[in-house]
C-alpha cells in the first residue's frame, strides 16, 4: 500500500521515517492521499480525495498512523476514539539493575506513540548523572546528562513527553549504600530531612537542577512513597521524637518550594497520606479520609493512588479507593496501575489485563481520574524482558481510547498494528509463570523453581512435585516455534531455555530427598551420574539466551547479577553432583541437609495470598535459596 501524506510537521515526517519499517504502507507521492489535521477529535474518516487523520495531541497522529492501513482496506467511513484521557504514561523502572540502553529507549519511545501513550516516565532513584555527587549512580548505568537530553529531544518529536520520576525520601538504597553519603540517612533507605538538614536539601535540589537541565516537563515525579521507618534512625538521635506525619508534611513543603523554583509541578505516590489516616495502612474498603488529612497536603501536588493487584473480590475496595481520593478537591489525582514483570524472568501479562479491566471500568466512570500510569517494575533485578509487557501495556492504552472494553479480536488486529506479531502469541511470554496459575492469582514460581537448592530445598513443598516438570515440558514445545520470529524471537527464546531448564531442575532438589529417604541408590546414582550433568548444559544455554537479551536491551550493569545467581546455582549443583557421589561411594555416611524435617517455607513477607494453591509469590532471591545469612 502506497500513502501519499499531506500537511505533516517536520517532526512527523521524521517520525515516519524512523517507524518505516514498522509500517504497513510505505510512503510515495503516486499513493492515496492523507492528509494530517490536528483537530478537535482523534479520528480517520474517508473523503472524496482520499483519508483525513485528524489528531488533538501530536503523540495520536501516530497511533492514527498504526490504524491507517487497517481503516483504508476496511472500507469504513469514519473511525473516531476518546480522547477525555489526560495522562496515559508509561513509566519504566531504571533502578533495579536494568536501565535501557539508548537504542531500547528509542524503539520504546515509538512503540508508545503507536499505542497512544502521551509520555515516558523514567524512575530513576540514582540512575542519572550528578556531576557534583559522584558515588550517585555509580557502576549502576547511570543515564548521563547527554543522553537524558538525546532521550528527550527524540521523545519530543513523537509527542512524547519525557517524565522525571525521581525519589526525595525514601527508596535510595542503591545510593544511601555509600559512606559519602551517610551524613543523609535517616535509617533503612531513607533521608534524614530534619528542618536542618541543609546536606540534605542541596542534594535533593541538585536532583530538580539536574532534571530540569535534562527534561522539557514541567512534570516530575518526587516519590515519598513506603517511607515506613521516617524518623525512627539517626533523625530520632538528632531531634528527637516527632510524628512521622509532622516529619513528612515539613518535608513536602520543603521539596515543593524547590520544585517551584525550577518550574516543576510535583506528583507524589498518595500512600503515606492513607497510612496517616488509617493506622498505618493503604488500601481500605470502607471510611474517608479526615478533613484535617486532606488539608495537609499542597495544593501544587498531584497525588497518584498505586494499585497492581485489583481482582473481582477487590473490585469494592478499588472503588472506595478513587472515591477516597476524589476528596481530595485541590489536588490534581491519578491512577497507577502495573504490568505485572517484576516477579522474576516472565511476566504475568493475563493477570495484570485482567485486573486493568476491572481498575478502568471504575477509572471510567469517576469525572476526576483522568491521569493514568503503567508501571512496569523490576523488583528483584529486573530479569524480565523490557518488552515482555506489550500485551497489557497496549490493553492500558485501548482503554483510555475505547468506550468499553477491548475485546480479543480488537487486541490481536493492534498488537499487529504495533508490534508486528499477534495477541495470543505476545501472552505466550508468560508460559513460565502459568504454572500454578488459578483464576485471579499472580503466581510466578519460575524463579524460585530454577533457584530452589539442589539438596536443602527450602521451596520443596512450593509446588506440585508430582507434575511441575510435566507443565513446564508442555511449555517449552509450545515455545519452541516461536524462537525464530524475526524481531520478538530472542526474548521466546530465553523462555524456552528456561523452560527446557525446569523440565529437570524443577522438581529435582524433591526427587533427590525421596530417593534418598527411600533408600533409592539408583535413582541417585541416575542423577549424580548424568541427569545433573544435563542440568547444567541446559543452564549454560540459559544464561547464554539470557546475556544476548540483556545486553540486547539494556546498559551492561546489572547483568554481574543475574550472572552470580546462576553461576551461584551452576556451582550448587556441581556440589550436589559431589555429594551425591560421595554418599553413593560411602564416603559420607549421610547427608546431613536430608536428614533434617522439612518445613513450609514462610519467610518474612512470604503471605499465602492464595492459601488452597501449594505455590507462593515469594520470589526474594537471597531468601529462597538459603536459610542461613547472605
Amino acid at each position: 500500500m502506497k500513502i501519499k501524506f499531506l500537511g505533516l510537521t517536520e517532526d512527523q515526517s521524521f517520525g515516519i521515517a524512523e517507524l518505516r519499517s514498522r509500517l504497513s504502507f510505505e510512503c510515495d507521492d503516486t499513493g492515496l492521499a492523507v492528509a494530517a489535521v490536528q483537530g478537535a477529535e482523534f479520528s480517520l474518516r474517508r473523503t472524496k480525495d482520499g483519508v483525513t487523520l485528524t489528531y488533538v495531541r501530536p503523540h495520536q497522529f501516530y497511533r492514527g498512523i498504526s490504524m491507517l492501513a487497517d481503516f483504508i482496506t476496511s472500507g469504513e467511513e469514519v473511525l473516531t476514539q476518546r480522547t477525555d484521557y489526560t495522562l496515559l504514561s508509561y513509566m519504566a523502572d531504571m533502578s533495579r539493575n536494568a536501565v535501557y540502553n539508548i537504542p531500547t529507549a528509542k524503539k520504546m519511545i515509538r512503540l508508545l506513540a503507536l499505542c497512544g501513550y502521551d509520555s515516558l516516565m523514567l524512575y530513576t532513584e540514582d540512575t542519572y548523572e550528578m556531576p557534583e555527587y559522584p558515588y550517585f549512580g555509580y557502576m549502576r548505568g547511570r543515564f548521563t546528562k547527554a543522553e537524558l537530553k538525546e532521550l528527550d529531544d527524540y521523545g519530543y518529536r513523537f509527542g512524547i513527553e519525557l517524565i522525571p520520576c525521581i525519589q526525595t525520601l525514601a527508596h535510595l538504597n542503591a545510593t544511601l549504600q555509600w559512606k559519602e553519603h551517610n551524613p543523609m540517612v535517616d535509617i533503612d533507605d531513607i533521608l534524614r530531612v530534619g528542618a536542618d538538614d541543609d546536606a540534605v536539601y542541596r542534594f535533593i535540589e541538585t536532583m530538580f537542577k539536574t532534571c530540569r537541565e535534562c527534561f522539557r516537563s514541567r512534570r516530575i515525579n518526587v516519590g515519598m512513597d513506603e517511607a515506613h521507618n521516617l524518623g525512627r534512625g539517626s533523625y530520632l538521635d538528632k531531634y528527637g521524637p516527632a510524628k512521622k506525619a509532622d516529619i513528612m508534611i515539613a518535608h513536602l513543603n520543603r521539596v515543593v518550594e524547590i520544585a517551584k523554583k525550577y518550574d516543576f509541578a510535583p506528583m507524589i505516590w498518595s500512600d503515606m497520606f492513607f497510612r496517616m489516616q488509617f493506622g498505618g495502612v493503604y488500601y481500605v474498603s470502607e471510611g474517608s479520609v479526615k478533613q484535617e488529612v486532606i488539608d495537609l497536603v499542597p495544593p501544587e501536588v498531584q497525588l497518584i493512588y498505586w494499585d497492581y493487584y485489583t481482582t473481582p473480590a477487590k473490585r469494592q475496595m478499588f472503588a472506595h479507593m478513587v472515591k477516597c481520593h476524589e476528596q481530595f478537591k485541590n489536588n490534581k489525582i491519578a491512577f497507577a496501575g502495573g504490568v505485572s514483570k517484576w516477579y522474576g524472568f516472565a511476566p504475568i501479562n493475563e493477570f495484570s489485563i485482567n485486573s486493568a479491566r476491572i481498575q478502568m471500568d471504575i477509572c471510567d466512570q469517576s469525572e476526576r481520574m483522568r491521569d493514568i500510569i503503567v508501571t512496569a517494575w523490576g523488583d528483584s533485578g529486573a530479569e524480565a524482558s523490557q518488552f515482555s509487557v506489550l500485551s497489557s501495556m497496549l490493553y492500558y492504552a485501548e482503554r483510555t481510547y475505547l468506550v468499553g472494553d477491548a475485546d480479543e479480536k480488537w487486541m490481536d488486529a493492534r498488537c499487529k498494528q504495533c508490534f508486528g506479531i499477534g495477541y495470543r502469541e505476545l501472552l505466550m511470554f508468560d508460559l513460565p509463570a502459568e504454572v500454578g496459575m488459578t483464576d485471579g492469582n499472580r503466581i510466578q514460581p519460575s524463579n524460585y523453581l530454577l533457584f530452589n537448592d539442589p539438596i536443602n530445598g527450602l521451596m520443596d513443598m512450593r509446588m506440585e512435585a508430582d507434575r511441575v516438570a510435566s507443565y513446564y515440558r508442555a511449555h517449552t514445545e509450545k515455545l519452541v516455534p516461536m524462537v525464530d520470529h524475526p524481531e520478538w524471537g530472542y526474548i521466546y527464546d530465553v523462555y524456552y531455555r528456561l523452560c527446557d531448564v525446569l523440565t529437570l531442575k524443577s522438581d529435582l532438589s524433591v526427587r533427590i530427598r525421596a530417593a534418598y529417604k527411600a533408600g533409592d541408590r539408583a535413582t541417585l546414582e541416575a542423577i549424580a551420574n548424568g541427569e545433573i550433568d544435563v542440568i547444567v548444559e541446559k543452564l549454560e544455554v540459559f544464561w547464554q539466551v539470557l546475556r544476548t537479551q540483556w545486553l540486547k536491551e539494556n546498559k551492561s550493569f546489572g547483568l554481574d547479577v543475574q550472572e552470580i545467581r546462576i553461576g551461584g546455582l551452576r556451582q550448587r549443583l556441581l556440589s550436589a553432583q559431589i555429594t551425591l557421589r560421595d554418599y553413593l561411594a560411602g564416603k559420607m555416611e549421610h547427608i546431613e541437609e536430608l536428614e533434617e524435617e522439612q518445613l513450609m517455607f514462610g519467610r518474612m513477607g512470604c503471605s499465602d495470598v492464595f492459601p488452597d494453591n501449594p505455590y507462593t509469590t515469594y520470589h526474594n532471591f537471597n531468601y529462597i535459596i538459603t536459610a542461613c545469612v547472605m
